[in-house]
């Protein structure tokens, strides 16, 4: 169990620093930004070459909660707040998923290798954690043993913690003047894990308030179990933290239905790592992890009798202390995800769009949707508004905005932003946004562009032979005849 701890102490760091992350909508509708090719591999960015350096190119934090927000806990009553925990059992889902997940830039490079093909080639490294709370934990906690009496409740948490970095070569192309098709192929090298494929925490209360609790689990680790030997210094083993190794590819596509409307579908994440390094395993066994809790012997707790008590805490210690062996290797997946918009263009440089996405992870599918107003200042500044529906929170208003002064790009997007502007607003503080604030996605970054694509017009066409192999060239001159039908030259006739 201290090395479990440890696990998430280490999990917490990287976290804290630079790392990854979970669904950004906003940024689907960035196009400006070459790092909307996480979203969709197939979407082209609008500058014909980009570059991302180390940690400044982007840094990004996601903090997601389909469980509760602070609101739930407190009563206000008079300008005072009191905790209301009773208002928070209530307000829990059946299982309440935290997710705090981060992530940064390591090296970006797109090029626009011609008007039909887009190049990328990034190194991201990235992290999460994700913490499943029963309802009936809580409740066990709050409420007691008494709206169990009689039956039981499964109140048994999970965890599931990874670091990675995560190298991608992708192509875009234009397959027609309305198809356009992209894929991301991914080499990950994992650094550490904590996997619980399973657990339960049974407690059963008899009608004469016997209380039964029986546990099982099933725990796994990789590059965890190190850090708590006594002398073991992680610089000296970096090498063995990149043993463990994966793939994933990323598939995406947009479809032009008609002149003003533009249709997308991409799947991101699919893929896995194969965990080697240091892998150990934990468990509990149900056979030996039960107590049975009959209530207290009160003359010996009277009579001060100092050993009786101590003796049942370490009763119940040893009964649910989890065994740790070393074991083989093992095989996470990724967070796989569904991405599905269509973008209709108002007028030229103003367009609205929706975007449904699903995420997929260990047999739990998320879901929400977004609806965005998109609006390009010439070359020189994109915005995006959005509004979010996810996590069952219906507050979340959305905001991409990038200053395109080239060869300099700076830009901030993410999810339930305006938020905090408006709590300042309104408040002069962040209390009101923080405490309502049950999904929040921030990424911000300066990129390097070069060449700002305008795009092919209505009537364009790709004019280079090489692009266009049907279309003929000819060297010989046209004159232009301003709207009149040509005629033809009258020969000169003697007189």
């Amino acid at each position: 169990m201290k090395k479990l701890g440890y696990c998430l102490l280490f999990c917490a760091c990287l976290l804290g620093s630079n790392a990854f992350a979970q669904t950004e909508s906003t940024l689907y509708f960035m196009n400006s930004l070459p790092q909307v090719v996480d979203a969709n591999p197939a979407i082209m960015p609008r500058y014909r070459l980009t570059v991302g350096l180390p940690i400044i190119s982007s840094v990004g934090a996601i903090y997601s909660n389909n469980g509760f927000n602070f609101n739930n806990i407190v009563t206000k009553s008079n300008g005072v707040v009191s905790a209301n925990l009773s208002k928070w059992t209530q307000s829990l889902a059946e299982n309440n998923y935290v997710t705090v997940a981060a992530q940064t830039d390591l090296l970006r490079v797109g090029v626009r290798l011609n008007p039909k093909l887009y190049l990328t080639v990034s190194s991201t490294a990235k992290a999460y954690s994700r913490s499943m709370i029963p309802r009936g934990l809580v409740s066990l906690l709050v409420d007691g043993t008494a709206p169990i009496v009689g039956t039981f409740s499964n109140t048994a948490p999970q965890e599931e913690a990874v670091t990675f970095i995560q190298t991608n070569l992708g192509l875009a192309y234009q397959a027609s003047s309305k198809l356009t098709i992209g894929g991301r192929l991914k080499y990950l090298n994992g650094i550490n894990n904590v996997t619980t494929e399973s657990s339960s925490l049974v407690v059963q209360v008899g009608d004469t308030y016997q209380i039964t609790a029986t546990g099982s689990a099933n725990v796994r680790t990789s590059g965890i179990n190190n850090l708590g030997r006594s002398g073991y210094n992680v610089a000296d083993h970096l090498g063995d933290y990149f043993k463990n190794s994966g793939w994933g590819v990323d598939l995406g596509a947009t479809y032009k239905v008609m002149e003003k409307l533009t249709v997308g579908v991409s799947l991101t994440d699919i893929g896995y790592i194969k965990w080697t390094n240091n892998t150990y395993q934990y468990t509990l066994d149900p056979a030996t992890a039960k107590y049975t809790f009959s209530g207290f012997d009160m003359n010996k707790l009277l009579n001060k009798n100092s050993t009786y008590l101590s003796a049942e805490l370490d009763s119940i210690k040893n009964k649910f202390q989890m065994k740790e062996s070393a074991n083989g290797s093992y095989t996470t997946m990724l967070p796989g995800k569904l991405y599905i918009n269509g973008t209709y263009m108002i007028i030229p440089n103003l367009s609205a769009g929706m975007l449904f996405f699903t995420e997929k992870f260990r047999g739990r599918t998320s879901s929400g949707i977004t609806a965005a107003v998109n609006k390009n200042f010439g070359k020189w500044v994109s915005t995006s508004l959005t509004y979010t529906v996810s996590n069952r929170s219906y507050n979340n208003i959305g905001l991409g905005l990038s200053f395109n002064v080239a060869p300099v790009q700076l830009y901030i997007v993410g999810d339930n932003l305006l938020g905090a502007p408006a709590s300042l607003v309104t408040s002069q503080n962040l209390d009101s946004y923080l405490n309502s604030a049950q999904l929040l996605t921030v990424r911000v970054g300066l990129n390097f562009v070069f060449g700002w694509d305008k795009g092919l017009g209505k009537d364009a066409a790709v004019k280079e032979a090489s692009h266009n192999p049907k279309q003929k060239t000819s060297n010989a001159k046209v004159k232009n005849t301003y709207g009149r039908s040509p005629t033809k030259k009258k020969s000169k006739v003697g007189r």
